[in-house]
């Protein structure tokens, strides 16, 4: 009377024994229920009297039915061994071959979106110099130009992820930059928020990018306030470390040597281990829909990797996080002093500029603005018409202003043609991203970049420096050609 049961019993401590589970236990009870079910069906139909075709039909019925299901069994549990069987590096090719996807989409959108956007806050500034202050509709304007700034931003991080912007290293302190930016900072964070600065007065220097070290600190504050709706302590440190070995970290090696650290602490709501794993994955975000677009950490991530530093972060839930970035120390040198974005407004002189711009509306833009500004301006559309210009022309180009990407014939590809024709044509490349046309080996001297998109006022005093430093290198020529004749002079009345 006990078999049934017993055997009953041991079927299941078998079936768990091969650890079937949820959806295939399903599936093996659900064969057997169809199996009984078959077997009433032919008890009724043939009124227990089974003929032996109706035998052979019950058979196979069944057999299919048991395949069906060992064969849907093993195919999950396979599917899933075979993706986690997969080695780390195959995993983290399928994720750069994603990112360098992502990248070549960002870098194509980017060219045409800045184009716009360079339209909108050129004509956006040009519109606030001629309104007065008690204006009506200079509120209005202001509120297009910062949101077209902001679209700028969002873009730049899109770039800068995908490695498709131009980086222009120079010696930099830290100090300087996050001094600079501070009160920038305070605006942004709430009044509930305690935040402080500590700084190292002897910090040593780092080689990076000056606007992309302030996007670290930017997003990594901006992170840090919105881990604290409900306020909080933020402190920004910087320090020197010495790693004295090389530390394998995040499956990477941090090698020796000497770094510049800095560090964004805030006491918000913290994550927890699953969520560390994705923050620097791009999209990837916690907040609700429309509050995030999870590039902050991404962007932050990727500036680092550019700068060959590293990362480290340390979060605890319900406690906050602290985000550690370590940047190589640069040689002790005198920090480059960028000259800080004034707002005077550029004059020129006569000064010829060519405009070279496939798309017309910014070609116009740029061409009403350097007029305006004082400038003597030729355009064309292309890099032909550009070169037929400076062939056809007798007096000197001081500057060529040029996209870098173009139909046909590229802004590299002009420039040194237009250099092999007037050697001494100052050579201003303007681009939406950088692709594979400008690296940062080719911005010698007299060659520069400036990126799109950007206000009348920007390009005005990038140019005023560069022809500033063409008039400079002149006069300092000029005493040399001078002398040969007072020799000869000389000799001639001796």
């Amino acid at each position: 009377m006990a078999e049934g049961p017993n055997r009953t019993n041991c079927n299941f401590a078998w079936l768990r024994s091969k650890k079937v589970r949820g959806p295939q236990m399903l599936s093996v009870i659900a064969t057997m229920v169809v199996t009984l079910a078959f077997l009433a069906l032919s008890t009724y139909l043939f009124h227990s009297d089974l003929r032996p075709g109706g035998i052979v039909l019950i058979v196979l019925l069944v057999t299919l039915m048991w395949g069906l299901a060992f064969v849907r069994d093993r195919s999950e549990p396979e599917q899933l061994v075979a993706q986690n069987a997969r080695p780390p590096s195959g995993k983290l090719l399928e994720q750069s071959h994603k990112m360098e996807a992502i990248g070549r989409l960002a870098g194509g959108v980017a060219h045409d979106f800045n184009n716009l956007l360079a339209v909108i806050i050129g004509y956006s500034d040009l519109l606030l110099e001629s309104l007065g202050s008690s204006d009506r509709n200079r509120a209005k304007v202001e509120r297009i130009k910062q949101a077209a700034n902001s679209a700028a931003s969002l873009t730049r991080q899109l770039l800068t992820f995908s490695r498709q912007q131009v980086i222009q290293p120079v010696v930099l302190d830290i100090n300087q930059t996050v001094s600079s930016t501070e009160k920038m900072l305070r605006r942004l964070i709430k009044e509930n928020i305690e935040f402080t600065v500590v700084l190292d007065h002897n910090l040593d220097r780092v080689k990076a990018d000056p606007g992309q070290i302030e996007q670290i600190i930017l997003n990594l504050v901006v992170n840090a306030r919105d881990a604290m709706p409900n306020g909080g302590k933020l402190r920004i440190q910087t320090g020197n470390m010495l790693l004295e070995k090389d530390v394998a970290q995040a499956g990477a090696v941090v090698p020796s040597g000497r770094f510049v650290l800095l560090e964004v602490t805030d006491t918000g709501t913290g994550m927890d281990e699953q969520t560390q794993t994705h923050i620097f994955e791009p999209f990837f975000t916690t907040k609700a829909v429309g509050e995030g677009t999870g590039l902050g950490l991404a962007t932050v991530y990727a500036i680092v990797k550019q700068s060959t530093g590293h990362i480290e972060v340390q979060s605890t839930l319900g406690q906050g996080s602290s985000f550690k970035v370590y940047l190589p120390a640069a040689a002790q040198a005198a920090a480059d002093h960028e000259s800080g974005k004034g707002t005077a407004k550029a004059a020129f002189s006569g000064e010829t500029v060519l405009v070279v711009e496939d798309a017309r509306p910014l070609r116009d833009l740029i061409c009403e603005a350097l007029s305006t500004s004082g400038c003597t301006v030729l355009s064309a559309r292309d890099g032909q018409e550009a070169l037929r210009i400076v062939s056809q022309r007798k007096s000197a180009i001081d500057l060529l202003l040029t996209d870098v990407v173009m139909p046909g014939m590229n802004g590299p590809a002009l420039a040194k043609q237009v250099r092999a024709l007037c050697p001494q044509t100052k050579i201003l490349y303007m681009t939406g991203y950088s692709g594979e046309f400008i690296r940062a080996d080719m911005l010698i001297a007299g060659v520069s970049l400036i990126q799109k998109p950007f206000t009348p006022a920007d390009l005005g005093r990038k140019i005023s420096k560069m022809l500033a430093d063409k008039s400079r290198e002149n006069s300092e020529a000029a005493p040399n050609t001078s002398a040969a004749p007072k020799a000869a002079a000389a000799r001639t009345s001796g």
